[in-house]
C-alpha cells in the first residue's frame, strides 16, 4: 500500500458557481472540489492511526513514535489536561519549539474541545503577557529554556498551571548526555511551586484509565489561535477552525502526492501556520513521517538530511539561501526529493534559480513551488502548478479556493492584469480576529456574488488564465526571514524610553533576511548619541519584542522627514534607502511600494 489517498481524498458533488480559468492547469489527479469529512483534527489523525498504527509518525534526534504510540500519548495527555482542569473552549497557550510534546499536546487540546493558543518560545516577556491576557489563558506549556520569560510576568497574568517541557524528555541517552553537557547546563533551575509541573508529571496524571466523555469539536468550531499583523499591521489573534486546517491538509496533500511514510523535514516552527498546517498536520493526515527540527543550523540540517533522505522540504526563502551557501550541504544527495515548497515571504528569482541549480547538480528532479497565503487562511492558498511556471507568478488557487483582484478600498473586481487588492474565498478562510470585531468586519466581507472574501491588504494582479501575481504589501508591515514585523509596535516600545523624542522604523532590503529592521531615532535635547545609550535601547527592545522584531540597526538623526501635517514620513525614509542603494550600486529588488500610496488631508498615506 503506497498511499491512503483513495480513503482520504474524495471529490465533492458540490460545484462552485464561479469562473475558475485556472482549473485547466490542474493535473488529472487533483479534484477541483474536495469532500471534507465532518471530523476535527484529532479525528483525522485517529483515522490514519487505525489504518497504519505501526508506521512511524515522527522522529526526533533518534527518538521515534509510531502512529499508535503517538495516539496513546495524545489520549493520555488529553486525559491529564481534563484532570488538571482544562475545559472545552479554554485557551491553552502552547509556547514550544518543534519537539514531540508540541505535536502531542496540540492534538490532545483538540480532542478535549479546547483551543491551542500558539506562540513563539522566544517571545519577549511583555509579548507573552499580552498573549496570555488576551486569551485569558489559565494553562500554558513552555520549555525549560523559555520559562524565565514567563517568570518575569507571573504577577501580571492568571496562570493556574504552567507545564515545563524539557527538550531532553524524549532524547536517547547519548543525545541526552550531549544536550545537558552543551546546552542544558546553561538553563536556570525551575523553581518548585504548586502551579509548576513537568511534562512527565502531567502525563502521570492521566495514567489511570481513559475518559469516554470527551467533548467533540465539530469541524466548524474554533480550534487554534495564531498571530499576525492582519490587514492593518496591528498584531492580532487569528481564530481558525478544524475545517480550516483539515481543508488545508487535503488541498496541500492533493497537490504534493504524499505517499505513506514520506518524510517531511519540519523546519518551519509549529507556532506558524506554514509549520503547523503544512509541515505537521498535512503530513500526518496522509500517513507521513515528521522529522522534527527544533532549531535550525545548516550543519545539523545536513546531518539529518543525509540520515533521513526526506521526500519533502517546506521553508522560507532564507532557508534555501542558507542551504545553498552551506558547505555542509555540498555532499548531499537530493535525488529522493518529491517536493520543495516556499512560503511566508516572497521568493526572489535569484534565490529560486541558485537553489534549483544547487539541488539539480546533486540529483534532484524537482523545482521550488512557491505558495502564497496568509495566516487568515492558515497559510498557503495558492501554489505554482508542477507543469507550468510563469515568471513573477505565485501560482494558481487551491481546490475550492477562489481568488479575485478588487480595486483598492472597494469590492469592485479589477480587469485582467490590473493591479488591485488580492481577495480570497474558500474553506481555509479564518473565523475572525479574536476579540476584534471591527477588524474582522473590515477584513471579512460578503460580496454581491454571495461569497465571503478576506481582503488581504496585499497588492497583486491576475492574468487571463487565473495565474496570480503578488506585487507588494499595501499595509505597513516588514517581512524579515519570513516573520511579520510591525513597525508601529517597535516604535511604541522605543518611544517609552525617556531619551527618545521621536522615531521611525522601516525595513531595509537585505540579501539574506529579505528585510532587516532599521530604527531612526531623534534624541531628546538632554541626551546625546552613545554606544551605551544604543545598548540600553536594544536591551529594552529585547524585553518587549521578539528576537525577530528587534532592530538590527539604530540610526540617530537630528530630525525626521514629516508629512504635510507633521507626521513622520516613513515613505521618505524608504526613498532615501533606495537612493543609497542605487548610489552604492548595491541594487536589490525594491521591497517598497512604487506610487501605491497617496497622502490624504489628514496626512495619512492611503492606498491609491
Amino acid at each position: 500500500m503506497k498511499n491512503l489517498n483513495e480513503f482520504i481524498l474524495k471529490p465533492s458533488e458540490d460545484k462552485l458557481n464561479y469562473d475558475r480559468p485556472w482549473l485547466k492547469y490542474y493535473p488529472e489527479t487533483i479534484f477541483p472540489n474536495i469532500k471534507y469529512p465532518d471530523k476535527n483534527m484529532y479525528q483525522m489523525i485517529k483515522f490514519i492511526e487505525e489504518k497504519i498504527g505501526d508506521f512511524d509518525a515522527l522522529e526526533f534526534m533518534g527518538f521515534k513514535l509510531s502512529y499508535k504510540e503517538l495516539m496513546d500519548l495524545i489520549d493520555q495527555c488529553a486525559q491529564s489536561l481534563i484532570k488538571l482542569g482544562v475545559k472545552k473552549e479554554d485557551k491553552v497557550t502552547v509556547c514550544l519549539p518543534n519537539i514531540p510534546q508540541a505535536t502531542i499536546v496540540f492534538y490532545a487540546i483538540n480532542k478535549i474541545g479546547a483551543v491551542s493558543n500558539m506562540i513563539h518560545p522566544l517571545s519577549a516577556p511583555k509579548e507573552i503577557e499580552y498573549f496570555l491576557n488576551l486569551t485569558d489563558s489559565k494553562f500554558a506549556l513552555t520549555t525549560d529554556f523559555a520559562f524565565s520569560n514567563f517568570e518575569k510576568i507571573k504577577d501580571n497574568v492568571s496562570l493556574e498551571k504552567i507545564i515545563i517541557c524539557n527538550v531532553s524528555d524524549y532524547l536517547k541517552s547519548l543525545n541526552k548526555f550531549g544536550y545537558w553537557l552543551l546546552a542544558g547546563r546553561k538553563i536556570p533551575k525551575i523553581p518548585e511551586r504548586d502551579n509548576i509541573i513537568s511534562w512527565k508529571q502531567l502525563l502521570k496524571i492521566g495514567e489511570d484509565g481513559r475518559f469516554n466523555d470527551f467533548p467533540i469539536l465539530k469541524k466548524e468550531d474554533p480550534a487554534v489561535i495564531l498571530y499576525t499583523g492582519g490587514t492593518t499591521g496591528k498584531q492580532k489573534g487569528v481564530v481558525l477552525s478544524n475545517l480550516n486546517f483539515n481543508a488545508l491538509a487535503l488541498q496541500t496533500g492533493s497537490q504534493a502526492n504524499v505517499y505513506l511514510q514520506d518524510k517531511m523535514m519540519c523546519i518551519m516552527p509549529f507556532f506558524h501556520g506554514f509549520g503547523l498546517g503544512v509541515s505537521m498536520h498535512t503530513a500526518l493526515c496522509f500517513g507521513g513521517t515528521l522529522i522534527l527540527v527544533p532549531k535550525f543550523s545548516t550543519e545539523d540540517f545536513a546531518k539529518s538530511f543525509k540520515k533521513h533522505k526526506p521526500e519533502f522540504i517546506a521553508g522560507v526563502p532564507t532557508l534555501f539561501t542558507a542551504l545553498t551557501n552551506s558547505k555542509a550541504m555540498h555532499n548531499s544527495d537530493f535525488s529522493n526529493l518529491k517536493g520543495v515548497f516556499s512560503g511566508a515571504d516572497t521568493l526572489a528569482n535569484d534565490i529560486k534559480v541558485k537553489f534549483e541549480n544547487f539541488i539539480s547538480e546533486r540529483g534532484a528532479t524537482v523545482s521550488i513551488r512557491e505558495g502564497y497565503g496568509l495566516t487568515e487562511t492558515v497559510t498557503a492558498s495558492c501554489l505554482t502548478p508542477p507543469t507550468e511556471y510563469r515568471f513573477g507568478s505565485i501560482g494558481i488557487p487551491f481546490p475550492d479556493t477562489l481568488y479575485k483582484i478588487c480595486k483598492i478600498g472597494s469590492q469592485e473586481t479589477c480587469t485582467v492584469d490590473e493591479d488591485g487588492e488580492i481577495c480570497i474565498s474558500g474553506p481555509t478562510v479564518m473565523l475572525g480576529y479574536y476579540k476584534e470585531k471591527e477588524e474582522t468586519d473590515s477584513a471579512l466581507q460578503k460580496h454581491e456574488d454571495g461569497h465571503l472574501w478576506v481582503h488581504t491588504g496585499d497588492l497583486g494582479s491576475m492574468d487571463k488564465d487565473g495565474f496570480v501575481y503578488f506585487k507588494q504589501r499595501i499595509k505597513r508591515i516588514i517581512k524579515s526571514s519570513g516573520y511579520s514585523v510591525f513597525p508601529s509596535q517597535i516604535e511604541n516600545v522605543l518611544m517609552n524610553h525617556e531619551a527618545v523624542a521621536n522615531c521611525c522604523v522601516i525595513g531595509v532590503p537585505d540579501s539574506y533576511k529579505i528585510e532587516k529592521i532599521r530604527a531612526y531615532i531623534v534624541l531628546d535635547e538632554k541626551y546625546s548619541e552613545s554606544n551605551e545609550l544604543e545598548s540600553k535601547l536594544l536591551e529594552m527592545c529585547r524585553e518587549y519584542l521578539s528576537i525577530w522584531s528587534t532592530p538590527q540597526e539604530f540610526i540617530f538623526r537630528t530630525e525626521l522627514p514629516l508629512t504635510q501635517v507633521g507626521k513622520v514620513s516613513y515613505l521618505e525614509l524608504q526613498k532615501e534607502v533606495i537612493k543609497e542603494l542605487e548610489e552604492s550600486d548595491n541594487i536589490i529588488d525594491s521591497i517598497y511600494p512604487d506610487e501605491v500610496y497617496i497622502e490624504n488631508e489628514e496626512g495619512d498615506f492611503i492606498p491609491k
